[in-house]
């Protein structure tokens, strides 16, 4: 079986000069005119990797990165060489974009979509020359705004994300998919704080999701939508579903929380505990502060479900490896459209005997990884167990199980 078709495109022409745009709407930089051509490179692609996603469930997910190396032996890729198809366009902040297909180029699927931070050349062998461009996607934009003495009215949680997107120092464009969110945040007054760090804290009051999607679209789900109430994947080693290469099973205490202390801005602690589990794993705790939420009822509310959840040990698959190649075409266009926070199932069959003869746990992907080469085609998911996190949903068969899946709020 082969392997899905990648398809490398770069933004070497300069952007259309775009007002109130972060990047493209700099006086003197944006250029009057025309609009962004992207180029296929992927001629001279020799390896792609991608990286999006979070280290677990309780962090705040992080700015992807991608990094594409081409052959550069005809020093196309050299912003210096005036002879250069691409010169003077191969610098930093154009536009890259990374997808695939698996029916001969129909249709495609976006890996990611970011800017260029490095062209890095390299020549290792005084025979061969490589560009190696190296990219973030857009959480690079709010992770380099500052907000100064802002202030934003009350509003549920994606509202406020909404106006912190739309603030005239931030202007991130309409690259987006907002939930209205659950929580209501209070007003914040004369705010001095990096954008992102705004962001993520909206989302952590919320308890929901901010990720920026493959296809470059700011994404933020309230915690009542946050995980999908459907298995969108199994992956299996008996034949069944998707093989993969390899899965950890993991037990481990890195989210083992018997204590949870939550304050907002302006509020009490709130704090809870569970004896039963301190007994058992000693003292544990998980703090959080400066939280934007209205009530301290609503944050006493969040400190009990996170206790609920994370109590106990949690068992749970990690570092499930897949190698695309070996796959058929409805299995590749199952992975190929797997995004972070979505649920997958994993089952794994131990060697020797026992009970149960087969593991099997819903998951949640924290992040996806991509390698890339003309041998090679491997994802890499990152997981977190998802049982164990979702709320309780009546008439659910994955999340309504009771004395499972916890109480919402």
């Amino acid at each position: 079986m082969a392997a899905p078709t990648t398809r490398v495109r770069i933004g070497f022409t300069p952007d259309t000069f775009t007002l109130d745009d972060l990047i493209r709407g700099v006086l003197d930089t944006g250029k009057l005119g025309g609009a962004t051509t992207l180029t296929d490179v992927t001629s001279d692609v020799q390896s792609i990797s991608i990286s999006r996603g979070r280290s677990r469930d309780l962090d705040s997910f992080i700015t992807g990165s991608a990094s594409v190396r081409l052959l550069n032996n005809e020093r196309k890729y050299e912003n210096t060489n005036t002879s250069s198809p691409f010169s003077p366009g191969i610098e930093p902040l154009i536009e890259i974009h990374i997808d695939a297909t698996t029916d001969g180029g129909s249709t495609y699927k976006d890996l990611f979509v970011g800017f260029v931070t490095d062209i890095n050349l390299s020549y290792p062998d005084g025979s061969n020359s490589f560009a190696d461009f190296v990219a973030n996607d857009a959480f690079m934009k709010l992770a380099n705004t500052e907000l100064i003495s802002q202030s934003f009215s009350s509003a549920s949680s994606g509202t406020m994300i909404s106006a912190v997107l739309d603030n005239a120092q931030v202007k991130f464009g309409t690259n987006r998919d907002i939930e209205t969110g659950v929580s209501t945040m209070q007003s914040l007054s004369n705010k001095t704080e990096n954008t992102l760090s705004i962001l993520q804290t909206i989302e952590r009051s919320e308890n929901g999701v901010l990720f920026m999607s493959k296809s470059g679209d700011l994404t933020f789900k309230s915690r009542h939508t946050t995980f999908p109430s459907t298995v969108a994947a199994t992956f299996s080693d008996d034949g069944s579903d998707i093989p993969y290469l390899s899965v950890e099973y993991i037990n481990d205490d890195n989210e083992i929380f018997n204590i949870v202390s939550l304050q907002r801005e302006g509020g009490s602690v709130q704090t809870v505990e569970d004896a039963g589990s301190q007994g058992k794993y000693l003292i544990r705790t998980l703090q959080r502060t400066n939280l934007f939420n209205n009530s301290d009822t609503e944050v006493l509310d969040a400190a009990n479900f996170l206790l609920g959840k994370f109590k106990d040990a949690i068992i749970r698959f990690d570092n499930l490896v897949v190698d695309v190649t070996e796959q058929s075409t409805s299995n590749q266009n199952t992975i190929l459209d797997r995004e972070v926070a979505d649920i997958v199932k994993v089952e794994l069959t131990p060697p020797g005997s026992g009970s149960p003869s087969q593991l099997s746990t819903n998951e949640i992907i924290d992040s996806i990884g991509f390698n890339i080469t003309p041998d090679l085609f491997t994802v890499t998911y990152q997981l977190s167990n998802a049982d164990v996190q979702a709320f309780l949903r009546l008439d659910n068969t994955l999340f309504g199980i009771l004395d499972t899946d916890k109480l919402g709020y």
